[in-house]
This record gives C-alpha cells, sequence and structure tokens, in this order.
C-alpha cells in the first residue's frame, strides 16, 4: 500500500494558533475596557469571558483522550481510487478523519454519552491488502473553540482487497499449460454440440444453465457440451520492485485477464505472494482482484540501478 507516515498517538492540539491567539487577545482587549471603565461588572464579566475561553481551550483534551472507536462492517473487496465503506462505532460525539487510507471527514454527533454508529468513506490510491486503517478522533466540546486529536489504528472485521486500478489494454505473454498431473483441471466450455444436462459443477457459466430442466429437477443443472473442456491461457505475474511499476503491470494484467474471464476463457495465473509462489486457477473478477492484491515482486529482485550523472563535483581553481 505504499509508504506509511508514523501516527500521532498523543493528544495535540489541531490549528490551535488561530483559536489561542483570538482568545489572547480578546481577553486583553476587554481587560482594557475593563480597565478604562472601573466598572466591576465590566471586570467580573472580563473574568467570566477569560474562564469560558480558558476552558474551550484545554477541556476538549479530556474527550479526545477518552475517544475510542471500533469497525462493525467493512467491505472484503474494493478497487484503487474508488471509495469503500466502513462503518465505525464511537465512544462518544467525535470528529473522525481518515488518514490511511484517506477519506473525507466525518462526524459522529449525538449525546455526550453512549455509543454511536458512523459511516466513514475511504478511497485506497493503491492496491494492496488492507488489514486495518488510521483515523485521527478529534473533539472541540465543550464550547467547539480548539480541536484536540489523536491518531488510532482500527483493525478491520475482514481483510479489505484493494485490486489494481485497470490499466491499458495490453497483450500478455501467455505460455500453453505444460504443467504436471496436479494442476488445475481444464475447465468447462460453452462451446460445442450439445450431449445433455448434468448438474452444476463449480467453474460453469451462467450461460450453461439449463432452466427448464433446473426447474423440473429443482437443482441447477447445466448443458453438457461435446467439447468439455477448454485448455486454459497460464499466465505467470512477475512484479517489478519499483512500487510504481508494479502498480502498472497489474493494472495490466488486470485489464486483459478481466476481458478474457468476461468472454468466457479460462485463466490460470500464477503470482508472488507473502507466503509463497501461487498458481491456480481464477474463477471470476472478483477472485482476480484478489490474487493482484496480494501479489509481491518475487523475492531476490535486484532493484533498478539509479541513472548516471547525478551531482557534478567542482574543482576550485587555484590562485
Amino acid at each position: 500500500m505504499g509508504p506509511t507516515r508514523q501516527l500521532r498517538r498523543r493528544v495535540h492540539p489541531v490549528g490551535w494558533v488561530a483559536p489561542v491567539a483570538g482568545s489572547v487577545i480578546t481577553v486583553l482587549a476587554w481587560a482594557g475596557v475593563a480597565h478604562s471603565s472601573g466598572s466591576g461588572w465590566v471586570q467580573a464579566i472580563g473574568a467570566l469571558l477569560a474562564a469560558v475561553l480558558l476552558t474551550g481551550l484545554v477541556a476538549p483534551l479530556f474527550p479526545a483522550l477518552r475517544a475510542r472507536a471500533r469497525c462493525t462492517r467493512s467491505p472484503a473487496d474494493g478497487e484503487a481510487g474508488r471509495t469503500v465503506v466502513v462503518t465505525l462505532v464511537t465512544s462518544g460525539p467525535v470528529r473522525i478523519r481518515p488518514r490511511r487510507p484517506v477519506g473525507p471527514t466525518t462526524r459522529a454527533g449525538g449525546p455526550a454519552r453512549g455509543r454511536r454508529e458512523v459511516e466513514v468513506s475511504l478511497t485506497p490510491a493503491h492496491r494492496g491488502v488492507v488489514d486495518s486503517i488510521a483515523v485521527e478522533l478529534a473533539s472541540c466540546a465543550p464550547f467547539g473553540i480548539l480541536w484536540w486529536a489523536r491518531e488510532v489504528e482500527i483493525p478491520l472485521t475482514r481483510p479489505l482487497h484493494v485490486a489494481p486500478r485497470s490499466g491499458p489494454a495490453a497483450d500478455l505473454e501467455t505460455r500453453p499449460d505444460t504443467s504436471p498431473g496436479d494442476a488445475p483441471q481444464p475447465l468447462p466450455s460453452g462451446v460445442g454440440d450439445p450431449r445433455g444436462v448434468r448438474p452444476y459443477q463449480a467453474g460453469d457459466t451462467r450461460r450453461s444453465v439449463h432452466w427448464p430442466a433446473t426447474s423440473h429437477v429443482g437443482s441447477l443443472m447445466v448443458r453438457e457440451k461435446e467439447r468439455s473442456t477448454d485448455d486454459p491461457i497460464v499466465v505467470d505475474l512477475v512484479l517489478p520492485v519499483d512500487p510504481a511499476a508494479a502498480e502498472a503491470e497489474a493494472g495490466r494484467a488486470m485489464t486483459a485477464l478481466g476481458h478474457h474471464l468476461a468472454r468466457g476463457g479460462p485463466v490460470v495465473l500464477g503470482t508472488d505472494e507473502v507466503d509463497g509462489h501461487t498458481v491456480r486457477a481464477v474463477r471470476d473478477r472478483i477472485d482476480l482482484g484478489r490474487r493482484l492484491a496480494r501479489a509481491v515482486p518475487r523475492p531476490g529482485q535486484v532493484p533498478p540501478a539509479p541513472p548516471a550523472g547525478g551531482r557534478r563535483s567542482r574543482r576550485r581553481r587555484a590562485g
């Protein structure tokens, strides 16, 4: 998911210059008015104003320190650049600003006590598997003068697989399936002369469902063809070490293999993952996005060398 900055877990003021400066100027101006007037009630109002401003500056620290949030619902799939929505439950009225992935600010309003549920929109910028999100929880209670905030990491209810953006259409280098007998089984084909009907099996397309037989039997039945299998194309995806180049390569694979799957063609995809090299059939576009989200560069690859040149040494002329 790219480089991540360190979270500010300690409570800190947000945009404090204007509120603090405005409060100080207000108190000093009122103090000048009270001193010149000499009236007791003006001085009393000035003292009350100073107490309110001080409370408004310091009091939000404590609800921000106690603020809590947890995730109750999160999607399993997404796409880079597209918004996904997660549901959070907070311990009080707070402002939620997503930090990783980014998203618009959301406020969890309601009574001062009690838990409340709020939907937060996130927009992942890159492909990958997201197990947790980072958000800023902030409070300005009770007077809304100064915001105090801290950043927390919230685990999702399930991993979010962010598929890459679809890149420009390009032909991928493929090879025939020459694997030994433990290779993935050939996938059903949708072409050939009709031979009969049979029960539905994993991998059958919806176009092959025989609805009259299904309604008669009470379970899904599909048309059996004389040519029962198609040879799948086998793609061994090797991502470069450079993150931008890897993102672009995964996007091209998403486009090319997605179009092939949409036409009903079977695909066997090989990718390198954290747990090792994986080669297996791709069921559909969702499965393709998950495979590409988990894909990593092949171990042992050497990063590209920096371009030649750089800074030129300057020699001082003697004398």
